[in-house]
């Protein structure tokens, strides 16, 4: 499974492969939201990232997601992650362009 942390204000797509990365907890908040993408899912998000429908904004409810993207082939996980990204740039101006950057 590749996570990937999502933030909005401060531009950064987070890659986490380790599933013990103390990081990952760190960062969880309350409500926290928890975007899964696999074979039974896929079609559902990536339609909603290409519409919009997953908002970014600066409150907290919406400034960071994470995103759960389980293939069974990180190589595949991989290119999921960044077509999401660029569906996302097109949206919000401060993500276009920004690479995902492995953390652990």
């Amino acid at each position: 499974m590749t996570k990937a942390y999502v933030n909005y204000p401060n531009p950064k797509f987070r890659i986490h492969r380790n599933p013990s990365c103390t990081y990952v907890g760190r960062m969880e908040k309350p409500e926290q939201r928890h975007i899964r993408i696999d074979t039974d899912s896929a079609s559902t998000e990536l339609r909603r990232f290409a519409n919009n429908q997953h908002i970014f904004s600066s409150n907290a409810e919406s400034n960071d997601m994470w995103l759960d993207i389980e293939f069974e082939d990180a190589d595949f996980e991989m290119s999921v992650l960044k077509y999401v990204c660029r569906l996302i740039g097109k949206h919000y101006a401060p993500l276009a362009g920004v690479k995902p950057t492995i953390h652990c």
